[in-house]
């Protein structure tokens, strides 16, 4: 499943329609790279924690 957004409200859903307003959501593009990550250290260390890191 891929996650939806709705154009009215502005609500994301995982349904074909918003649970909010009842109108039909779209599907939400992936999300922007940016060399800047402001998070990129946070996501980095959750993958090490979890053992999800490079072997």
């Amino acid at each position: 499943m891929r996650i939806r957004k709705c154009p009215e409200c502005g609500g994301y859903t995982l349904k074909e329609s918003c649970g909010k307003c009842n109108v039909k959501s779209s599907q939400v593009g992936p999300a922007r790279y940016s060399p800047e990550d402001p998070y990129g250290c946070y996501r980095r260390q959750m993958k090490e924690q979890m053992g999800h890191g490079r072997d």
